[in-house]
């Protein structure tokens, strides 16, 4: 079988996603795997304006992002902007798909899903044509009627994704994949010996793959300068090499970009930060509950709502909220354990590869 997995580097889950998957498919046995950005089929004239928008928006005009996201969750959004989204980079998509006739193409970005559709119609090609949800709530972009099949994160994912529209035959309930990594680790305590860590609590700081978390410095700051015993891990592109720092009772981890990230989160006791889909996914699994400030708005307002409402995470809307709930997590082992539980009931560990499981079964009937 010949798959094909195409994420979008809009942030870095969508390509987070299709690697789970791909090392999932490898696992399954399917080696003739291949994995590609979705905007480098899309000239620069159709991307450029699109990227460039949204990375605006998210750094300096946040409040145009929510309200676009808001606005265009409805049956009336234009069709000017949907037909849009479906055809940008149709041709070249053409070309790819004539020359690779895969068997299956997974997406984890809604827009792929609709041109890869027209494309494969064009070429009288009969792939299977699967989207991957990668947000813990389903945003009416993610129900594509094109799509053969689509992955939802939980069952609410699931239901937003019929509410729109979308035939519920097609919708499986998996999880966001993550890397099958996370249904493999050691326990905690052998994790925390292999980092150094001493019994302080470990607070991982979540500035999202590219490092494109608005309040990362602000949040940094707080936690380093807070006074409070705790061990603060974070992960920084530009740091070429490891370093530890003490600041008073915290003590700094910097251990610069890592490939073995599922072992420094299966160590952590919390998450702090953004609320990316992939995120949480992840810390849901081992049960690592989040405190999250300052959210994308749109997709990471809806994640934070789902796990705050089902208490596997406490939301501070407002900076000064921060450091009394992190007074809170720290201190109270009662609240601590409880939002675990809560959090570790949510996580699907396995998610990438009951993905692939039914995926197979689909593809071989």
């Amino acid at each position: 079988m010949k798959a094909m997995l195409l994420s979008a580097s809009f942030g870095s889950g969508h390509g987070q996603a299709v690697r789970a998957l791909k090392e999932a498919l490898a696992e399954a046995g399917v080696e003739n795997c291949t994995e590609a950005d979705y905007l480098k089929f899309v000239p620069a004239w159709e991307r450029g304006p699109v990227t460039w928008t949204y990375a605006f928006w998210l750094r300096y005009w946040p409040g145009a992002y929510r309200w676009f996201y808001h606005w265009s969750n409805r049956p009336s959004e234009p069709k000017l902007i949907t037909e849009a989204f479906g055809r940008a980079g149709l041709s070249n998509i053409r070309k790819m798909l004539r020359e690779a006739d895969p068997d299956v193409i997974i997406a984890s970005y809604a827009t792929v899903i609709a041109v890869i559709s027209r494309a494969r119609d064009a070429e009288g090609l009969g792939f299977t044509n699967a989207l991957v949800v990668t947000d813990l709530r389903a945003h009416r972009h993610w129900a594509r009627p094109e799509a053969d099949m689509i992955f939802a994160a939980n069952e609410e994912t699931r239901a937003d994704l019929i509410d729109h529209g979308v035939d519920p035959q097609k919708v499986h309930v998996t999880g966001v994949p993550i890397s099958p990594a996370y249904a493999r680790l050691p326990d905690k305590k052998e994790l925390r010996s292999r980092r150094g860590f001493d019994e302080r609590p470990v607070v991982l700081l979540s500035s999202g793959g590219t490092g494109s978390y608005r309040s990362y410095k602000v949040v940094l700051n707080l936690l380093l300068e807070s006074g409070l015993p705790m061990q603060v891990v974070t992960f920084d592109r530009q740091d070429s090499e490891y370093r530890i720092e003490d600041r008073g009772p915290v003590r700094w981890f910097r251990p610069g970009y890592r490939e073995d990230y599922p072992e420094w989160l299966g160590a952590a006791d919390l998450v702090v930060g953004k609320a990316g889909g992939l995120t949480a996914s992840e810390a849901l699994a081992l049960g690592v509950p989040m405190l999250i400030h300052d959210p994308i708005p749109g997709q990471e307002e809806g994640n934070a709502e789902y796990l705050e409402r089902h208490g596997a995470a406490i939301w501070a809307r407002e900076l000064q909220d921060l450091r009394p709930a992190l007074e809170r997590l720290l201190h109270d082992e009662a609240l601590w354990k409880q939002m675990s539980a809560r959090a570790r009931a949510l996580g699907r560990p396995n998610s990438a590869a009951e993905a692939v499981r039914i995926l197979l079964e689909e593809v071989g009937r």
